[in-house]
Parts: structure tokens; C-alpha cells; sequence
């Protein structure tokens, strides 16, 4: 994060989101903040002197592009985080969680990179993906695909954008204690076995301490990192991703 001074986040109403925006903007940085409830961005935006929001709907696709070019036209350096946490109980719900996860999210970086090649300075693509990608559960049959499909999308753009100003970053959150999953809390700790097998949530504030600790570290190569884990679940499941996979990717030459 120390090399990005225009943040745009995208579901900073709640949860991951509108913590990020807290932690971003008390670094003295200049936060975008967008999401569908204009209620909450007023909140967000008169609790923090100075950050900007806009509000609008990822999922509605007809309108994504022009609110895209209106916020770059507006925002000439942006780093671009994607958070999202629908859930489907309904036909129509699971269209909007599969373009809310994948649609919209590879329609942005469509968008983007044109707009990042042209800056002369480094940018960045941060998506939130989850141990669920690789290990999908059943009480969430829609929002595991699309978390595995995100995480594709990111291996192929990172590989795209290879030698350029341009990089992909993946954070994999753990069980994180929001109010938007404490619905399914119940029914989870249920499905795997009990409280004394369940996994215990990650406090909120811990998570993005630590998510923006890793943001602000490099890898090997003094890039930022292809993608962590936080977490002893999604550590393990980033290794051994990486472990199994890696050398496939370096037979078809791929840096992903």
C-alpha cells in the first residue's frame, strides 16, 4: 500500500470493506469509497474529513462502464480493491452474486488496464478471493464457484500484465466476523461438526491489521505478492495451491 495514493474500494458500505476504507484513509491516502447504499457512504464520508464516495450498483452491468470512466476521469491514479458478500436464495439472487463475483470484476479490470498502462507509476489489482475457492462448502453453492472462478481470472491477468506497471494481488480472508455472516454462523458451525471442530472468526480489526501488513510487504522479487493468505486456513490452502500448481504454470510459462 505505501506506493498507491488514490484507493478505490468497491463495498466499503460494511464488513472488509468500509474497515479497509477506515485503516486507508487514516494513512493519509485518498479513498474512493462506492457501494449501493447512500445511506452508509454518508456515514462513512462524514465520520472521515475528506474521503470521497460514490454510489452505485457493481452488479448493474448497463451502467458499470460510464461509472468507470466518470470516477477515472475524476481520479487519475486509483488502486482497485473488490469486495463483495451476496448469498443466494433466490434465482435472481444468484445471478446478481455471479455477476457481483466475477461478471462485473472482469469487466473492471477490462476497463482498467488501458487506464493503468498509461500511468507512469506502479498499480495495482487487489481482490479478495478465500480458501472456499479451492475448498468449496456446501451451505454456499454459488458464492464457492465464483471465488474459485476469481481466483482464475487473477492467475491469467497476472500473466498478462507480466513485465508491466501493472500487478495482481489476491488477499484470502479466513472466517471473518461480520454482521453479514452471522446468519449463516449457526447452520455452519452445525455442518462441521460442532462448536469444538469449528473454526474460530477472525475479529474484523485483526484481519485488516494484518491484511494490510502483507499489503505493505514484497516478495521475493520486490513485487507485491501474487496472493496471501490470512490465517492458518487460507496460509494453507495459498501453499498448497502453489506447491501443486506452480510447476505447471512454469511449463506452459505462465506468471501467475
Amino acid at each position: 500500500m505505501s506506493i498507491h495514493h488514490t484507493v478505490f474500494i468497491i463495498g466499503a458500505t460494511s464488513g472488509i470493506g468500509a474497515s479497509l476504507a477506515h485503516h486507508i484513509h487514516a494513512q493519509g491516502k485518498t479513498v474512493i469509497a462506492t457501494g449501493r447504499r447512500q445511506d452508509r457512504l454518508s456515514t462513512l464520508a462524514s465520520s472521515h474529513p475528506g474521503l470521497q464516495t460514490s454510489c452505485f450498483d457493481f452488479s448493474d452491468i448497463s451502467i458499470l462502464l460510464s461509472n468507470l470512466s466518470a470516477l477515472t476521469a475524476k481520479y487519475p491514479a486509483i488502486s482497485f480493491f473488490k469486495f463483495s458478500d451476496a448469498k443466494t436464495p433466490s434465482p435472481e439472487a444468484i445471478a446478481k452474486e455471479v455477476t457481483t463475483n466475477i461478471t462485473a470484476p472482469m469487466i473492471v479490470c477490462k476497463s482498467l488496464v488501458p487506464f493503468f498502462l498509461k500511468q507512469e507509476k506502479p498499480c495495482s489489482f487487489i481482490l479478495v478471493g478465500g480458501g472456499l475457492a479451492h475448498i468449496p462448502l456446501p451451505l454456499f453453492p454459488v458464492y464457492c464457484p465464483t471465488k474459485a472462478a476469481l481466483h482464475s481470472l487473477s492467475v491469467s491477468l497476472r500473466a498478462q500484465l507480466s513485465g508491466t506497471n501493472v500487478t495482481v494481488t489476491v488477499v484470502n480472508p479466513p472466517w471473518v466476523k461480520t454482521d453479514i455472516d452471522a446468519e449463516f454462523k449457526d447452520r455452519l458451525v452445525e455442518i462441521l461438526g460442532g462448536p469444538g471442530k469449528c473454526p474460530p472468526q477472525m475479529p474484523l480489526e485483526e484481519f485488516v491489521e494484518e491484511t494490510m501488513k502483507q499489503l505493505d510487504s514484497f516478495g521475493d522479487d520486490r513485487k507485491p505478492k501474487k496472493e496471501f493468505g490470512v490465517g492458518q486456513f487460507p496460509v494453507m490452502v495459498v501453499e498448497t495451491w502453489r506447491k501443486a500448481f506452480g510447476p505447471f504454470l512454469e511449463q506452459f510459462h505462465v506468471d501467475g
